[in-house]
């Protein structure tokens, strides 16, 4: 299991930080037709029950954008990927589908309302440590421009930043060759045991992706 250490300058700006996490063995590749509509049904109600303007309401999203106000980041700019999620559902657009890994991902994101991380194990350089980024850190989100890092809360390892609850890095993504995930749930969420999203997690990728070697575990 990789070892996560949280920063004391982010514990002391933002309350009640804590990483649930999960590293196991999986075979990627595209999701099956039944993982796919259990993303749809999911998408479904999402868009039956909910509207635009109460998706930063849902408590794990309003936290979390709190969160960013604490560190100085303009949390509509830079918003969570499960609020992103949520909005991109409501306004039609659905759930995209990139592969098994990051699909299920995705599932647990918008059912639980955390940010969450996902990355290949074997990308990561050395020790893990979250923080608060600095002035003129960067890098390319997965399919995205250039991220403005400063003051987002960061995983970070010994080649620098590699992702964020907002978005993840192209040098630590999923991709067809990966065997070993590290995933992540980021919580900024005061007694929201994050046990029964890890078991979640657990199942699905079980299920989904031929996983095994579970490890999980909760840092603070």
């Amino acid at each position: 299991m990789k070892q996560i250490k949280i920063s004391p300058e982010l514990k002391e700006k933002v309350n009640h930080i804590s990483i649930g996490t999960l590293q196991c063995n999986i075979n990627v590749h595209d999701s099956s037709r039944e993982l796919i509509n259990e993303m749809q049904k999911e998408a479904e109600q999402i868009k039956e029950k909910e509207k635009l303007e109460e998706i930063a309401r849902i408590p794990e999203i309003n936290d979390t954008r709190e969160a960013y106000k604490a560190l100085g980041k303009k949390p509509a700019r830079y918003r969570v990927s499960s609020e992103a999620l949520h909005r991109r559902i409501i306004q039609g657009k659905g759930l995209y589908f990139i592969n098994n890994a990051v699909d299920i991902t995705n599932l647990i994101s918008v059912r639980s309302g955390f940010g969450i991380c996902l990355y290949d194990v074997e990308a990561i350089d050395g020790d893990i440590n979250v923080r608060i980024a600095g002035e003129g850190e960067t890098y390319y989100g997965i399919g995205k421009y250039e991220l403005n890092l400063e003051n987002l809360p960061v995983f970070s390892d010994n080649s620098g930043p590699f992702g964020s609850p907002t978005s993840d890095s192209e040098r630590t993504m999923i991709t067809a060759h990966t065997q070993t995930i590290l995933f992540n749930i980021v919580s900024f969420s005061p007694n929201k045991p994050l046990n029964e999203w890890l078991a979640s997690a657990r199942d699905l990728f079980g299920k989904y992706a031929e996983g095994k070697n579970f490890e999980i575990t909760t840092f603070y």
